[in-house]
């Protein structure tokens, strides 16, 4: 695992950078990788979030931004808990910022030892760490100030030592474009102008030396009133005195060879040009390196949508290396994106007059004109810029032979057979840099802007450089208008790319370009996939929208991917996901309006949420044991989904990658007005919405779903879906409700003569009967379902009810009836591969055994339930660290059951789950009640006691309540209250007495 802050705050595990989670996250992972191997306090990390006005819940949030990385990272020990803080365990080597302090010292230490050369090298490498500045997004905040300051300057300090050992080394000829732009990045940064003088005067332009500390004086007199350092002076005069020295001296040099023309075809570079300044960085990279004048010659491609800006990064990043490249620069615009992309004879023929060969010298064979511009490049140094290449075989002529030669050649497709090249795919800019280029191209026209309008301009262009350019030309041309006009015409997005255009600046002709030279059913496909609403989508998506195999759908997806009309939005579970740009998007979707007829449209949908439907069955089936309920919707070729997914790979993990689109695809079913699809869709997401946590989304499914089945009387639907509410309503500990709705779906499956949805209602009965003490009908109601379940083959089904048997013998103090039922459950559930009934029934076996006296069964059960733990989701590492705990608690190994039960306690807190945080606390009591060393230890336990007495109250769970009020009264018993002690024992028999 590698960590970055040398630019954006970057994860890489296995060479993949991971999606790190909210704003908040990112900003507790950057604080603590500011200080890596040191704690940092929680009360500092709530300081960096909110400031000096933190929530009363801070330290509680944190706990879970922590435990929400730990899971991103897949090492929960990466982050640990030390002292009153966190800190994250990253080694040198795999945080960037300290393998930078490390590289910058060899580099030194090389130097010392005479090895210049090594030491460039070495400075080279630290710097190549570098993707933009320290902290970059989150450097304001003041805990990362500092850090963030620190590091930039240090940047600079190695960056300006490596300039020193290349002018050692005699390199002052290529560092003249490096230090140009150095000195206006950091105009007052006088070593720079230093070394810029050096290298100028070394390359025998010692006029140029002396404009440049002119330039510098007159800078540093107009802003500050002072006079250069002493350094630059000193430099300046020995430039002055070696300038007289030579005055004298004869310019012709007599080798009587005739002046050869320099070709200068960049276009203008744009004044208002900003950001994608790591790409800068690498092209300059690239071609500023020393290569062997046989070797190819240096070459980067530039690949991305249209509008993207990969001509203007081009032109900006070649007049950038002008310097080092002085017998001049080639530039032709290859028209790959048109009808009729540039021959290339005919732009050899302009590339052979712009280096001096007379037009009656052109030869008319394109094999002759290649071999004499080759010739002609063969010892020169020149830049050649290819624009809008079509593909590798336009490029190929174009080529020169020798490594003198520096190339960028640009294009929509990626040219993946140019061999050699240095890979640059633009994507769109950061918010910062978006901000930045609006503002370079309006002057004082955002001096009118309020509140978020210049973030919201940036946000409705998509970050897209073209769109954004086209809003600042309207702004400035328009002064009518306010930019809170031009955010009200963008925000309608049916009609955004109508407002996105000005004179010959157009986005939708930008993504015309690229559409049209597109094969028939790769622009079909294109078209349909623009109807969706999910962020991103996998293989079998595509193929279900284009109604077509998984072997064709991929082709196609990669020939949008090859125009950049597609993006890789990653992978999960071994599954490449794609994702549309939003402009493009809504540029697709534009398209399928004007060629697709409605109900082509809508089939394509259907087709895709059917799809989608048949995934849900899938993972529903592997991680339940068999599918749960009735189902009409119809499914896209389950077939077809079921082969494209990876098989080593869980399906519920693959289906928590379309958590997005199921909350998408229940709204749009809805939209549809597809009552079937939306509830099927919304019940279909039950169980990976409560596996994985996701209330809100939950939520809003369950709400969309039943607006709709409402509307059209769909009174199945409407079961089902109380049947879901019910399970999320029990989630979040609120049984009372939970039963009520269970109930309702009840009463809606007899009224319709459902029998297997009121027998699957039925098997929920005990689930609500257990909290509320009621064990007895617990037993009774779990026992009658799970016969009735069986007998209709609902296997899985009939297991879960019946669990709540065994928990309702083990908290009526049953434990012996307890383990017979938890034992077979696990059997059962085991032989019908029903994991996470394994995972969760092992835990309660294990309780049992406890309840028994019998710690080492206990411990077998809990070993067994370890590898299991992944199956039940974010719950999995409490049930865990809560096994673990009561086991050493039974055991009287009371320091690492206290550790134990506390990292469970931090784990439910995470999850905020009260009834999981009481379980703890029940026995966290009994550690602080035996383990006590001193009358003061047990009266801050007494003290602790009430906050779980407060917890359970809100839970509504009466044997919790009473396991609380026991514990916390035989706390203040020992401490001598013995009258709160009495009130308490009395509360809690009174509170037993309900339970049975």
């Amino acid at each position: 695992m590698r960590f970055g802050v040398l630019g954006r705050l970057t994860v890489w595990r296995a060479g993949e950078p991971l999606e790190l989670g909210t704003p908040k996250g990112r900003v507790v992972l950057a604080v603590l990788l500011a200080r890596p191997g040191r704690p940092v306090t929680a009360d500092a990390l709530a300081e960096a979030l909110w400031g000096g006005d933190p929530p009363r819940s801070a330290v509680k949030n944190v706990q879970t931004y922590v435990h929400r990385l730990r899971q991103i990272l897949g090492d929960p020990e990466r982050i640990v808990r030390q002292g009153g803080g966190y800190l994250v365990r990253a080694g040198r080597d795999e945080l960037d910022a300290t393998r930078f302090d490390d590289l910058a010292e060899s580099a030194r230490a090389a130097l010392a030892a005479g090895d210049p050369v090594t030491a460039r090298r070495v400075f080279g490498e630290a710097l190549e760490l570098w993707r933009g500045p320290a902290f970059e997004g989150v450097a304001d905040i003041p805990a990362l100030t500092t850090q963030a300051a620190r590091l930039d300057e240090s940047r600079l300090g190695v960056l300006e030592e490596r300039i020193d050992v290349d002018l050692r080394l005699g390199r002052h000829g290529e560092l003249l474009g490096e230090l140009t732009a150095l000195t206006m990045e950091h105009p007052f940064r006088e070593r720079m102008w230093a070394r810029l003088m050096l290298a100028l005067h070394r390359c025998g332009r010692r006029t140029d030396a002396l404009l440049a500390y002119r330039r510098l004086r007159d800078l540093l007199a107009r802003e500050t009133g002072l006079e250069p350092g002493v350094e630059v002076r000193d430099l300046h005069r020995t430039i002055l005195e070696g300038d007289r020295a030579a005055a004298d001296a004869d310019p012709d040099d007599g080798s009587g060879r005739p002046e050869v023309p320099v070709p200068r075809m960049l276009p203008p570079a744009l004044r208002d040009f900003s950001g994608q300044r790591a790409e800068l960085a690498r092209i300059g990279t690239a071609l500023r390196e020393e290569r062997a004048a046989g070797a190819p010659p240096g070459l980067v491609t530039v690949s991305g949508p249209g509008g993207m800006g990969k001509t203007a990064l081009a032109v900006q990043a070649a007049h950038r290396l002008a310097p080092n490249y002085p017998d001049g620069q080639l530039f032709a615009a290859l028209a790959g994106a048109r009808a009729r992309p540039a021959e290339p004879a005919a732009v050899l023929g302009r590339f052979l007059r712009a280096l001096g060969v007379p037009a009656t010298a052109v030869p008319d064979d394109p094999e002759e004109r290649a071999a004499l511009y080759r010739g002609l490049l063969a010892e020169r140094r020149v830049l050649v810029v290819l624009d809008d290449a079509y593909d590798e075989d336009q490029v190929a002529p174009l080529m020169p032979a020798g490594g003198s030669c520096g190339v960028i050649v640009t294009g929509r497709v990626r040219l993946g057979g140019l061999g050699g090249a240095r890979r640059i795919e633009l994507r769109e800019m950061s918010e910062e840099d978006g901000l930045a280029m609006l503002r370079a191209g309006t002057g004082d026209r955002l001096a009118s802007a309020t509140g978020t309008e210049p973030a919201d301009l940036v946000r409705l262009c998509a970050r897209l450089p073209l769109a954004l350019r086209i809003v600042g030309s309207l702004l400035v041309s328009r002064p009518h208008w306010r930019p809170a006009d031009l955010v009200a015409r963008l925000a309608d997005e049916q009609h955004r790319l109508d407002a996105l255009r000005y004179r010959d600046l157009e986005v939708r002709a930008s993504f015309e370009l690229s559409y049209e030279g597109l094969r028939p059913a790769v622009r079909r496909l294109f078209r349909l996939l623009g109807l969706l609403e999910a962020p991103d989508f996998p293989l079998w998506a595509a193929a279900a929208a284009a109604d077509t195999g998984l072997t064709e759908a991929q082709d196609l997806l990669d020939d949008l991917v090859d125009v950049h009309l597609l993006d890789i939005a990653g992978t999960h579970g071994g599954q490449v996901r794609y994702c549309f740009h939003d402009l493009i998007r809504a540029y697709a979707r534009e398209r399928a309006e004007a060629e697709e007829a409605a109900e082509v449209r809508e089939a394509a949908v259907v087709r895709v949420l059917g799809a989608l439907l048949a995934l849900t069955d899938i993972a529903d089936r592997d991680h339940m044991g068999q599918n749960m309920f009735h189902r009409d919707a119809p499914r896209w070729r389950p077939d077809r989904v079921e082969a494209s997914l990876p098989p080593s790979v869980p399906p519920m993990t693959l289906l928590a990658a379309e958590r997005a689109a199921l909350v998408a695809g229940v709204r749009q079913a809805a939209q549809l007005g597809r009552d079937e699809l939306c509830w099927e869709l919304a019940v279909g997401a039950h169980t990976l919405f409560e596996t994985e946590r996701h209330y809100d989304d939950w939520q809003e499914c369950y709400d969309t779903a039943m607006r709709l089945a409402g509307a059209t009387g769909n009174l199945r639907g409407r079961a089902r879906l109380l049947i879901s509410m019910a399970g999320l309503l029990y989630t979040r500990r609120r049984y009372g409700p939970a039963e009520e709705a269970n109930t309702e779906a009840m009463r809606l499956f007899e009224r319709i003569g459902d029998r297997r949805g009121h027998q699957e209602a039925l098997s929920n009965a005990p689930f609500f009967l257990v909290p509320a003490g009621r064990l007895s009908a617990a037993v009774t109601t779990g026992s009658d379902a799970y016969g009735l379940l069986l007998a209709d083959g609902q296997t899985a089904a009939a297991l879960h009810a019946y669990s709540q048997v065994g928990l309702a013998h083990l908290q009526a103090g049953k434990a012996e009836e307890a383990v017979e039922v938890l034992t077979g459950i696990v059997a059962g559930a085991r032989e019908h591969g029903i994991r996470t009934l394994v995972a969760r029934d092992l835990y309660w076996l294990g309780q049992a055994w406890l309840a028994l006296g019998r710690p080492a069964r206990a411990e077998e059960a809990f070993t067994e339930l370890t590898p299991l733990t992944a199956d039940i989701g974010p719950s999995g590492p409490f049930y865990l660290a809560h096994a673990r705990g009561c086991l050493r608690l039974a055991r009287g190994e009371y320091g690492e059951a206290r550790q134990r039960l506390l990292e469970a306690l931090e784990l439910a807190r995470s999850l905020d789950d009260p009834m999981f945080e009481t379980r703890v606390l029940v026995d966290l009591l009994d550690v602080r009640l035996y383990d006590a060393r001193d009358p003061r230890e047990l009266r801050a336990a007494a003290e602790r006691a009430e906050h779980a007495v407060e917890v359970a109250r809100g839970i509504h769970y009466p044997y919790l309540l009473a396991g609380v009020l026991e514990k916390a009264a035989a706390l203040r018993e020992a401490v001598g209250e013995t009258v709160v002690a009495r009130e308490l024992a009395g509360e809690a028999a009174a509170v037993r007495a309900r339970v049975g």
